[in-house]
């Protein structure tokens, strides 16, 4: 599930500047039961934004560049 992050701190660095920003949903460990227990009109109020101070990005290296055939 992915949620819009076009004002995350940390998300919105990751996206084109004309592209909206998405998200996975990551929840907290202490939400699991709740979100495995919530009936169905309750699942959005576990939709929100991680906080970005929680995360950590580094950059990955880029693929390799395939070999053309001759």
């Amino acid at each position: 599930m992915t949620i819009n992050a076009d004002d995350h701190a940390l998300m919105k660095n990751h996206h084109r500047p004309e592209d909206e920003k998405r998200m996975v949903v990551i929840l907290r460990e202490e939400d699991y039961d709740a979100w495995l227990k919530a009936p169905a009109e309750k699942s959005m109020d576990f939709m929100r934004q991680y906080p970005a101070e929680l995360l950590r990005a580094v950059p990955a290296p880029l693929p390799p560049k395939a070999k053309k055939k001759p």
